[in-house]
């Protein structure tokens, strides 16, 4: 359940802390006051979106904490969730949420950051929120089948367990099938196209040695012409005079030995030279001789070097990831050939699996179909408690074959409520034919029949009297009381007898300092409360004789609370 809630500069709020309670906490005030405020800051704890234009002018951000008390109920839901995300949990969750002008946020769950999907995930299993605006939950068909299931304590089932079983096991099954190629059209289509690859692949005969002598050749070829010029260049300058003078260089050394054996290496040296400078200048001669430009064998090496880019864009960066894409898709196609003998075996399970899948949805139907007929009795009886007499309500299965495509993660169900609001009507989809004051006691007639089997720990309604008065006020009030035994319930109301009911009552006040407004918030003792209920009876001017008529309303309604123990 909720146990604190601390608001800072959000409207008119500047600071505040409410500790809540079990039962059924009432929230009141004047118009204007800031109910709604406390509302919408604990809607930004659930993931409502941030809005800048809450932050309370002259500020430049805004924070909301709330702290949750784990119900025995749903810890183990709590900790698959934290296992999922690696958050640190105990007793208690501490859930922190703050934004600024610049429309920059963050969210804390026990002090560890998450994302605004993992924080509505989270909240979706502490706090069911339902306020006059909020009739699009009921609206959408999607959430039909989970509100019955909840009623039917339908995941609790063996049913329920077997069938999730084999769900699984069909979707590992159709996994391995899709893995090993398919069915046999599906397998030999694929087999063809890797024995293409295959083929495609050997043929080219690449190699990285060829490769890098394309890469190399094409160089070359794009700049020969510079290359001419230069090696003729280096030819001209070493020509027969440069050996010529070297010759007689060696000559005079070989001279000066007569009469200095030491110099004798200096002429070993230049004999050294000559020799290696004439092969220079030789082999400098054929390379010009035979530097003529080819066209065909510049066309060869480009078709060549686009087939080996094709390929790289085809199987691999690489010459070498070519290779290893040629042994991965060898292998898979060997696996694919041999493939049959398993294939055969899964679709075999595939089958079995199947038909344990229609057998168990067809039982869950029937758990459905009962709880449907048990709900709608329920919801109908407490609408008439709220003064919508004569309404009818069917929940409509969409008729389901044996077939893989009917089968769904939760069964093969899909179904609608269809309601009707008054006699000779026939029933027709919600958002069809229910204004907003019926969805709201349409809602509170539906919440009220699953409380005593709904995981939820916390529930808060804003304003969900809007519009009713008298009997089906104090009908709404009775059907919230209900609901508080088994929920932390927690409502905004202008109702009297939804006030006179609340084990906890808290006044939305405001006031004014130093030019200032502000929204502050008081937890009431007994005689306040009766004050508060007397406010609503006589308006500002608070009677004597409101105040006994108060009390007397207080005692009734206790009374009722005691009735349901």
């Amino acid at each position: 359940m909720l146990k604190s809630l601390n608001v800072q500069n959000i409207a008119l709020i500047s600071d505040i802390e409410i500790e809540f309670e079990n039962g059924l906490n009432v929230l009141t005030g004047e118009t204007g006051a800031g109910k709604s405020i406390l509302i919408d800051a604990i809607g930004l704890l659930l993931g409502d979106r941030s809005d800048k234009t809450l932050i309370r002018s002259g500020e430049t951000q805004c924070r909301v904490i709330g702290c949750f008390e784990i119900e025995q109920i749903i810890k183990e839901q709590i900790k698959i969730y934290c296992d999922k995300y690696d958050l640190d949990v105990d007793d208690e969750l501490l859930i922190s949420r703050s934004f600024n002008l610049e429309g920059k946020g963050q969210i804390k769950i026990n002090g560890q950051p998450v994302t605004l999907s993992m924080l509505k995930e989270l909240t979706s299993l502490l706090v069911d929120s339902y306020g006059q605006h909020e009739s699009y939950f009921i609206f959408d068909t999607a959430n039909h089948l989970s509100l019955l299931d909840a009623f039917c304590n339908l995941q609790q089932t063996n049913e329920f367990a077997e069938y999730s079983k084999n769900y699984c096991r069909l979707k590992e099954i159709n996994l391995q099938i899709k893995q090993l190629g398919g069915n046999d059209e599906e397998r030999h289509k694929t087999i063809e196209y890797l024995n293409y690859q295959i083929a495609e692949i050997e043929n080219a005969k690449l190699s990285q040695d060829e490769f890098e002598n394309l890469e190399i050749n094409k160089k070359r070829m794009l700049n020969i012409s510079k290359i001419v010029t230069s090696t003729l260049d280096a030819y001209n300058y070493l020509n027969e005079n440069t050996l010529f003078n070297i010759t007689h260089a060696k000559s005079s050394v070989q001279q000066a030995c007569i009469y200095d054996d030491s110099l004798e290496s200096l002429a070993q040296r230049l004999d050294s030279v000559k020799i290696e400078l004439a092969d220079i200048v030789d082999t400098l001669e054929e390379y010009n001789e035979n530097s003529n430009f080819d066209e065909n064998e510049q066309e060869r090496i480009e078709e060549r070097l686009d087939l080996y880019n094709s390929f790289f864009r085809k199987y691999g960066k690489t010459v070498e990831d070519i290779f290893i894409y040629l042994d991965k898709i060898k292998s898979e196609c060997a696996d694919l050939i041999n493939a049959k003998e398993k294939l055969d075996a899964l679709q075999n399970e595939k089958s079995i699996v199947l038909c344990n899948l229609f057998r168990l949805g067809k039982q869950l139907h029937d758990i459905r179909e009962a709880g449907a007929k048990d709900l709608g009795e329920k919801v109908v009886f407490n609408l008439e408690n709220l003064n919508m007499k004569n309404t009818k309500l069917r929940f409509n299965f969409q008729p389901f074959l044996e077939d893989e495509s009917c089968v769904l993660s939760n069964g093969l169900d899909k179904v609608e409520i269809l309601f009707s609001a008054n006699i000779g009507e026939p029933e027709k989809p919600l958002n069809k034919i229910a204004s907003g004051g019926e969805i709201s006691r349409f809602m509170l007639a539906l919440k009220s029949a699953i409380a005593s089997v709904d995981n939820m720990p916390t529930m808060i309604f804003d304003e969900i009297d809007t519009g009713i008065s008298g009997k089906t006020s104090e009908a709404v009030s009775q059907h919230m009381a209900i609901i508080s035994k088994s929920h932390q319930v927690i409502v905004v109301t202008h109702s009297q007898h939804i006030t006179a009911m609340a084990d906890v009552n808290y006044l939305i006040y405001k006031n004014q300092q130093d030019g200032k407004t502000y929204t502050n918030i008081k937890r009431l003792n007994s005689a306040e409360k009766i004050e508060e209920v007397a406010r609503f009876m006589s308006g500002s001017v608070i009677t004597e004789t409101a105040k006994l008529n108060a009390k007397e309303m207080v005692d009734e309604q206790d009374k009722f609370k005691q009735n349901l123990l």
